[in-house]
Parts: structure tokens; sequence; C-alpha cells
């Protein structure tokens, strides 16, 4: 599937609006020059200005085709398939994470992703629980981010 730049670059300018709005509402710390919404502000300002310097690079171009061409997924039931199982994953994680845990959903969604994807088994199961799990150590222990383990009982 590909986008059009005009649509793209109008989307992500939109959201670049919103995170400069929305760092505004960061409350100030007292007795700082700087607070914490400097550094969300300045990814907004980034992100509005290169979005519309994509904007208008895609409105000077003389050949304006359609704003979605889809015709790149016909007969690709795999690659909507493995989109939709992205999208839902997100989806579900957002709201079951709490419960089920990291270790839990990231093994079924990432497994679940690469066979899809046509990887055998027997790779996909290795690399998902080293990836899985490290991630969930790196996360708990150095960067002091504490991932949900939900019913498994973890060593760290």
């Amino acid at each position: 599937m590909r986008i059009d730049d005009r649509l793209t670059g109008l989307i992500f300018a939109v959201l670049g609006c919103g995170v400069i709005f929305l760092a505004q509402q960061l409350p100030a710390v007292p007795g700082t020059t700087f607070g914490p919404n400097l550094m969300p502000t300045l990814i907004g300002v980034a992100m509005l200005g290169l979005s519309l310097k994509i904007m208008i690079a895609a409105l000077r171009t003389t050949h304006h085709g359609p704003w979605f061409d889809i015709s790149a997924w016909q007969g690709r039931t795999r690659g909507i398939i493995s989109a939709i199982w992205t999208m839902t994953g997100v989806l579900v994680a957002i709201y079951a994470l709490p419960v089920i845990g990291f270790p839990l959903l990231g093994l079924v969604y990432t497994i679940g992703l690469m066979l899809l994807l046509q990887i055998r088994l027997v790779i996909a199961l290795p690399v998902g629980l080293i990836v899985i799990l490290g991630l969930q150590y790196v996360f708990a222990q150095i960067l002091y981010v504490p991932l949900s383990a939900g019913p498994l009982p973890l060593p760290w």
C-alpha cells in the first residue's frame, strides 16, 4: 500500500502540532530554567518542520497520483493478515498488558507474527524467547522501567 506524501506530510504535521500543544500542558518544575516540556516541544517542532518539508516537496511534483494506492496488496493475503495481526496486537496490548504481562503477550505476539511471515517454529520460538525475555530484563534491571510480568514469576 502506498500513501501519497501530501497526505502523510499533513498527518505528521497535525501530530507534530498535537505534540507541541500537549507538551505545553506539562507542569513547570519550580526553580528550573527549562521544564519538562522542552524536549517534547523540540521534538514536536522538528516533526512539524520535517512533515511540512515532505508535504511541500510532494505538492511541488507535477505528477499527483491517487492519495491511496492499494494495488500492491492485491493477492498478498499473508501481508494483509500480518498487518492486521500487528495492529490487533498493539490494541490488545494496551488493555491486556497489565493482566497477561509482557512476557506472555510478547511471546504470543512475536511468535504469531513470525509464523505468519513463514519463519519456522524451530527458529521463531527461541528467537521470541530470547528477545522478549531480554527486553523484560533490560527494561526492569537496566532502565528501571517495570513491565508487567503478569502471572509469571520472573527471577528479576
